[in-house]
């Protein structure tokens, strides 16, 4: 789900590795990749509560 997540039309993680196609990816570009896949997981948690309060 954290993977098909999108903003825009894009889907965010896949768009990012795309964008960095071609290279090695450093050890602060992957931290921060793991930092917002986190953050769209926890995201999708507060979207499914709310939604669930909003009915």
């Amino acid at each position: 789900m954290v993977w098909a997540y999108q903003i825009g039309g894009y889907q965010v993680l896949a768009k990012y590795l795309k964008d960095r196609k071609k290279r090695e990816l450093s050890l602060e570009e992957i931290g921060h990749y793991m930092k917002v896949a986190k953050a769209i997981e926890r995201t999708i948690e507060v979207r499914g509560k709310v939604d669930g309060v909003m009915g």
